[in-house]
C-alpha cells in the first residue's frame, strides 16, 4: 500500500482536502458521470425582465467556462488556488498572467493522471495525517505534484512509500524537498505485505 504521512497546519483546510479527496474517490470509479455539465435551470416563463437580464449573464458566464474549471472552483478554495499558482509561476509570469490552463493542468493530474486508487484518508491525531493509495501502474503519475496538492491544503507531506521504498521528507522551501530513504522501516513495511 502506497501512502503518505502529513502534518495538518489548519484543521479547516484538512477539511477542505476531505472534498478534493472525495471527488478523486468519485472520479475513480467505473460509472463516474460528471454532473456539472447541466445548464443552470431558470423559470423564463415567469421571471421578471430584470431578472431574465441578470440569467442571461450567468448562463453566458457558464457557458464561457469549460466544465473541468468549474469542478475546480467548487473543490479549490482560494488559498489553495493562490499556492498552486505559485508553484506554476514561471520567471516570467505573475499569478494575474499565469493561464487557467497551467492550473487546470494540476487539477487534470489529480481527476485522471495520477493512476491510482484512494484507498484511505485519515487523521493519525489532532496534528497528523496519512493519505493511503494503490495502483497496478507503474510509472503512475509521480508524486511530486500530489505533494504540492497536499501542501495547498496545509498538509505537508512528510513521509511517503512509493512502492519502492520510504522515505522521510524535509521541506528546503514551499516547493522543494529532499527524500532520505529509510532501508530498514522499508524492509520491515514490505514484511507486512509478504515481500521482502
Amino acid at each position: 500500500m502506497l501512502y503518505i504521512k502529513f502534518d495538518i497546519q489548519d484543521a479547516s483546510a484538512y477539511q477542505d482536502f476531505q472534498k478534493l479527496y472525495g471527488h478523486m474517490v468519485a472520479v475513480r470509479q467505473p460509472d463516474h458521470e460528471f454532473d456539472d455539465d447541466e445548464d443552470p435551470d431558470f423559470d423564463w416563463d415567469n421571471m421578471p425582465q430584470e431578472e431574465v437580464t441578470r440569467s442571461l449573464e450567468i448562463l453566458d458566464a457558464f457557458l464561457d467556462e469549460a466544465p473541468q474549471a468549474r469542478r475546480y472552483k467548487s473543490l479549490i478554495p482560494d488559498y489553495a488556488h493562490l499556492f498552486m499558482g505559485r508553484y506554476f509561476q514561471g520567471a516570467h509570469q505573475t499569478l494575474e498572467t499565469l493561464a487557467i490552463d497551467d492550473i487546470l493542468s494540476l487539477f487534470n493530474y489529480l481527476e485522471f493522471d495520477f493512476e491510482v486508487d484512494m484507498n484511505r484518508l485519515e487523521k493519525l491525531g489532532e496534528a497528523s495525517g496519512i493519505v493511503e493509495f494503490s495502483t497496478g501502474n507503474y510509472p503512475f503519475g509521480g508524486l511530486e505534484r500530489f505533494f504540492i496538492t497536499l501542501k495547498a491544503f496545509g498538509l505537508i507531506p512528510t513521509e511517503c512509500f512509493d512502492g519502492f521504498t520510504i522515505a522521510a521528507l524535509q521541506w528546503k522551501s514551499a516547493f522543494e524537498y529532499t527524500a532520505s530513504e529509510l532501508p530498514e522501516r522499508t524492509k520491515d513495511y514490505l514484511r507486512q505485505y509478504g515481500n521482502s
